[in-house]
């Protein structure tokens, strides 16, 4: 089986994470072929056997996006794959219109919530085009249920975990509160931070709060941190990242919008107690009480108020964090890659699922 996978930028973003988690394990047994259209930032390693097309077309205005498809097709027709797996809602769409008349089968996968595009046109051109492929990947219940109603072929597959499986007694925690994301404005961190202002000092300074993450908001973040007198450790950009869940008896997640969250995966391994916005990433990978705790999305008073109760209560805490743990075995990447493969299967047959 020969595979092309499409995606926009190898950036640091979870779907660029699971491309790189599934194409080594599809390398294993078949050819496998990456297409970027933009820009390589040289994050992910790949297996040397794994062939990469950077076709270096940057902007999104209509005359790039032009660009961008012919030089996707001409790849396409190069390269005459199986299948086509492309990544996120506009590369599905440009990778559509690439194929067209090429008759290589399509797989479509969605890495945000239906809702995420803002603009009914986009969100319209994006619904038509995934009638037409026929064959759409999502990542929760909540965008299942959506697509289903017009796309012919929907099924629901998770992102893996991506760090090793670690045993319970052999996680360590300390008082440390954890976050993991880029700094951007969707991931909400003024809305944390704000929520960590209005807790207790005395019981706050007992915690160490570790933010691994880089984005065009850092500085703005750090001055709204010493303007609410926090004491804040912007650490950027972690590849150990193990090591900090290991030790972090909190993870906090504050987004305004998320798919599904590959950090509320990780910390769930690492028997983290997990505070999520109530997100369709959050809703679709915490039961509220039981394996993590989800608040209102920016309210920052209640954040505020769970945040404090799992502080003071070591016995909630731990729980909830054993409860994330024993959660987490669905998530493995042998598990989440048999999905995949079935899936790739029965798109390159033509099969209804």
């Amino acid at each position: 089986m020969k595979i092309l996978f499409v995606i926009t930028n190898l950036a640091n973003g979870g779907a660029e994470r699971v491309l790189e988690v599934i194409s080594k394990q599809f390398a294993k047994k078949n050819e496998v072929h990456i297409a970027v259209l933009e820009k390589d930032y040289q994050i992910y390693e790949f297996l040397p056997e794994i062939k990469l097309h950077h076709l270096n077309q940057v902007g999104g205005n209509i005359f790039a996006r032009c660009k961008k498809i012919l030089a996707l097709r001409s790849c396409i027709k190069a390269v005459k794959p199986d299948v086509l797996i492309s990544f996120i809602d506009w590369c599905n769409v440009l990778s559509y219109i690439a194929n067209l008349g090429l008759k290589t089968r399509q797989i479509a996968t969605e890495h945000h919530a239906n809702l995420y595009l803002k603009s009914q046109k986009f969100r319209a051109i994006r619904d038509f085009v995934y009638t037409r492929i026929g064959h759409l990947s999502v990542l929760s219940k909540s965008d299942y249920n959506y697509y289903k109603n017009f796309v012919k072929n929907v099924t629901i597959l998770h992102n893996p975990c991506f760090l090793p499986y670690e045993n319970l007694q052999d996680i360590k925690k300390e008082n440390v509160i954890l976050s993991v994301g880029r700094l951007e404005a969707v991931k909400g961190y003024d809305i944390y931070f704000k929520a960590l202002a209005k807790i207790d000092k005395n019981l706050l300074k007992d915690y160490e709060i570790l933010i691994a993450g880089e984005g065009k908001e850092e500085q703005n973040l750090k001055d709204l941190a010493l303007s609410l007198d926090l004491n804040v450790n912007f650490l950027g950009h972690i590849k150990d990242l193990a090591s900090l869940y290991k030790k972090a008896k909190i993870f906090v997640l504050s987004s305004r919008s998320e798919g599904l969250s590959n950090v509320l995966i990780e910390s769930a391994n690492y028997a983290c107690a997990r505070i999520s916005s109530n997100t369709v990433g959050g809703y679709e990978l915490i039961t509220n009480g039981i394996n993590g705790l989800l608040f209102e999305s920016e309210n920052y008073d209640e954040l505020a108020t769970t945040l404090s109760a799992l502080m003071k209560d070591e016995m909630l805490c731990k729980n909830i964090g054993e409860n994330a743990k024993n959660s987490a075995d669905e998530f493995s990447v042998e598990k989440i890659f048999a999905k995949w493969e079935k899936f790739v299967k029965q798109a390159i047959k033509g099969q209804d699922i």
